[in-house]
C-alpha cells in the first residue's frame, strides 16, 4: 500500500484537526504533519469558549486609539509592540484601514454565519462515541459589566447582536446572581448571550487525534521546510529528514502559516496574537455559566475539574516570554475563586490574527492544489469545525456550505 497521501494538511491544532475530520469523510486519505505534540499550542490552553456573540471583528472603530492608551500601562488587554518589521507593519497598516463601522457591518453577518454553523457541526462531532470528555455545553455566556463604561459597551454589543438575530437577555445585578448564583465578580449586571456554549479544548483535540487514526489518518511529527512543485502545482511536502508526497496540501499552522505561504511565493498578512490563561483547579465548579468579564477583559470558562480563566490580545511577534503584569488581571479574577495561586502556571500562546478579523480559507492563487485555513484569531476553537467543512468542499468540488468570497486568501 502507499505511503502518498491525498491530501497533507500541515498543521495539528483545531483547525488542522477538522479539516483532516472532514476530509477524511470525503473518502480522501491524509496526513497531518505538524513540528511539535499533536493537540497543542494554542488550541489547549484558550478559554473554550464557542461564540456565536463574538461578531464584532477586532477590527472595529476605536481599536487603534484603545492601543495607543494602553501602550504605558502594562496591564492593559491590548498590547502592540512598535516595530519596524516589514509583516507587521503591513498588517497594522491594513487593521487600521479595516477599523471602520463600513467594515463592520459587512463582517457581522459573516461572523455570525460561520460561528452557528460551527457551533452545529461542532455539537455533532461532540455527540459521536469517544468525545463525551469534551464536555461540550450549551449554557450560553454572560458578559459581565461593573462600571457605565462597560455596560455601555455590552449595551452596544447586545443591540447589535439582536439586530442580527441572536438570543440575548438583558439582566441587572440582581437577575445575574439569580441565574449564576455562583457568580464571585463584582458587578453591576450583564447580558445573557443564550446561544454561545463551551467546552474543554484539550479533550476535544484528544478525541480528534484518536478519531483520525482510528479512521486511517497519519500522523507525522516533522517541521515543514519547504515544497517541491512542478507548474505551480505542489508534488511533495519535505521535511528535514523526508520528502511527503500528494495531491493536495492544506496550510492550517495557525501564526506559522504566512510563513509556508511565503515559500509558494503568497503572502497574507497574519500576526501572531499572543494571549494569557491560568487554570484553577477544583473539585467541582459551582459556575454553570461561562462568563467574561467586560471591564477586566478576562474570560471566566467552568471546566471539568477547573475553572480556566484567560485574556489579553499581545502583538509582538513570536516572543514566547510570560509578562505577568498582563496576567496580573486575570490572577485577580482567578483569585477571587481560589485562595491559593502561588503554584498555578500561566499558559501562553500565539493565536493567529488577520487585519480584518476574517480568517483566511481557501485555495492559494500561487499554487493550483494548495489551500489556507487560517486567521481565526480568538476564534479558532469557534471557527475550527466549519472551516474544515469549507475546505473539504473546495477540495472535493462541492458546494460550499456558507459563500467563501469573504474569506479568500488574495484579498489584502
Amino acid at each position: 500500500m502507499s505511503d502518498r497521501a491525498d491530501v497533507i494538511v500541515v498543521g495539528g491544532g483545531i483547525v488542522g484537526m477538522s479539516c483532516a475530520y472532514y476530509l477524511q469523510q470525503a473518502g480522501r486519505k491524509v496526513s497531518i504533519v505538524d513540528r511539535g505534540r499533536y493537540a497543542e499550542a494554542a488550541s489547549t490552553g484558550n478559554a473554550g469558549l464557542i461564540v456565536p456573540s463574538h461578531i464584532i471583528p477586532l477590527s472595529a472603530p476605536g481599536v487603534i486609539a484603545k492601543g495607543m492608551k494602553w501602550l504605558m500601562n502594562p496591564e492593559s488587554p491590548l498590547y502592540i509592540k512598535p516595530s519596524a518589521n516589514p509583516h507587521f507593519m503591513k498588517w497594522l497598516w491594513l487593521f487600521q484601514k479595516h477599523c471602520s463601522e463600513a467594515h463592520v457591518q459587512k463582517s457581522i453577518p459573516v461572523l455570525k454565519d460561520m460561528s452557528l454553523l460551527s457551533r452545529d457541526l461542532l455539537s455533532e462531532m461532540c455527540s459521536l462515541p469517544g468525545f463525551e470528555k469534551t464536555s461540550l455545553v450549551h449554557n450560553g455566556l454572560l458578559m459581565l459589566h461593573r462600571s457605565e463604561s462597560a455596560q455601555k459597551d455590552n449595551e452596544e454589543l447586545a443591540d447589535i447582536a439582536e439586530a442580527a438575530g441572536l438570543e440575548i437577555e438583558r439582566l441587572d445585578h440582581a437577575q445575574t446572581l439569580n441565574l449564576e448564583p455562583a457568580l464571585k465578580s463584582e458587578i453591576t449586571g450583564s447580558v445573557y448571550f443564550k446561544q454561545d456554549a463551551s467546552l474543554e479544548p484539550e479533550q476535544l483535540l484528544r478525541a480528534l487525534e484518536i478519531e483520525l487514526r482510528s479512521q486511517g489518518v497519519s500522523f507525522i511529527d516533522a517541521e515543514v521546510t519547504g515544497f517541491k512543485t512542478n507548474r505551480g502545482a505542489v508534488t511533495s511536502v519535505t521535511t528535514k529528514t523526508a520528502s511527503l508526497e500528494c495531491d493536495t496540501v492544506v496550510l492550517a499552522a495557525g501564526s506559522w502559516t504566512p510563513i509556508l505561504g511565503r515559500k509558494l511565493g503568497h503572502s497574507i498578512s497574519v500576526q501572531p496574537a499572543k494571549g494569557y490563561s491560568v487554570t484553577v483547579p477544583v473539585d467541582s465548579p459551582s459556575l454553570r455559566i461561562p462568563c467574561i468579564a467586560t471591564d477586566e477583559k478576562v474570560s471566566i470558562t467552568p471546566m471539568p475539574g477547573c475553572i480556566r480563566f484567560g485574556g489579553t490580545l499581545a502583538l509582538q511577534g513570536f516572543d514566547d516570554s510570560i509578562d505577568e503584569r498582563r496576567v496580573a488581571p486575570i490572577r485577580r479574577q482567578a483569585g477571587l475563586y481560589c485562595s491559593d495561586m502561588d503554584d498555578i502556571p500561566t499558559w501562553s500562546g500565539f493565536r493567529p490574527a488577520s487585519p480584518d478579523g476574517i480568517p483566511f480559507i481557501g485555495a492559494l492563487p500561487t499554487s493550483a492544489n494548495t489551500f489556507m485555513a487560517t486567521g481565526h484569531g480568538m476564534m479558532g476553537v469557534t471557527l475550527g469545525p466549519v472551516t474544515g467543512k469549507l475546505i473539504t468542499e473546495l477540495i472535493v468540488g462541492d458546494t460550499p456550505s456558507l459563500k467563501t468570497h469573504p474569506f479568500r486568501t488574495d484579498r489584502h
